[in-house]
């Protein structure tokens, strides 16, 4: 029984914050690509902001309901762990790696194609360059590494999505570190005694 709560849970609350966060992606590489001007990166930036406060509230959100669901399972003490709180959002964030991860390489390597990308974001990284006479002088360092960048070869969906993987799960672990001080509900094991 316990089991299947957690299993049910997690692929329902993995998906959900899995693509939400597909979506701010798919939005900040579109920006990226079809914008690439200074008001779509500061679009961008403005929803990296937005979409990180999402992500902290949806762990959150997804986090305390699943302990209230476990409390609920419960028949006598009530209690749920920092351990567990600490866990589940990572095991959330970790799913939600994976389906961004998939989401990430469909757009980049199918949609996109990996050297349109790579060629757009250099095109518009050195317009914004030679617009600001500070990094003029540094031209010829940003061309070495734009065409490294451009020599890269395409990442393979595995590549892709394990380093999505691990990225998710570092933040779910920093971020769980912070909610499950939050949704942990301690047994009272000192009652009142009703005779004082």
């Amino acid at each position: 029984m316990k089991q299947n709560l957690f299993l049910n849970s997690l692929l329902r609350s993995g998906a959900i914050l899995g693509l939400v966060m597909v979506a701010s992606h798919c939005f900040e590489q579109c920006a990226v690509v079809y914008g690439g001007s200074m008001g779509w990166y500061t679009a961008m930036a403005l929803e990296m902001l937005v979409a990180t406060a999402v992500y902290v509230w949806l762990v959150y959100r997804l986090t305390k309901g699943y302990a209230a669901d476990v409390m609920a399972a419960q028949r006598d003490v009530k209690f749920f762990s920092f351990g567990a709180g600490l866990g589940y959002a990572t095991a959330i964030s970790t799913l939600a790696g994976v389906i961004v991860g998939l989401g990430r390489y469909i757009l980049h390597n199918v949609i996109i194609g990996h050297n349109l990308y790579n060629e757009k974001v250099i095109s518009s990284v050195m317009e914004m360059l030679k617009a600001n006479p500070e990094t003029a002088p540094l031209m010829s360092t940003y061309n070495e590494m734009f065409s490294q960048m451009a020599a890269m070869p395409a990442p393979t969906i595995f590549q892709t999505i394990l380093s999505t993987i691990f990225s998710y799960s570092v933040w779910g672990l920093i971020v769980g570190l912070l909610i499950a001080g939050f949704v942990k509900k301690e047994p009272n094991i000192f009652t009142p005694n009703q005779n004082e």
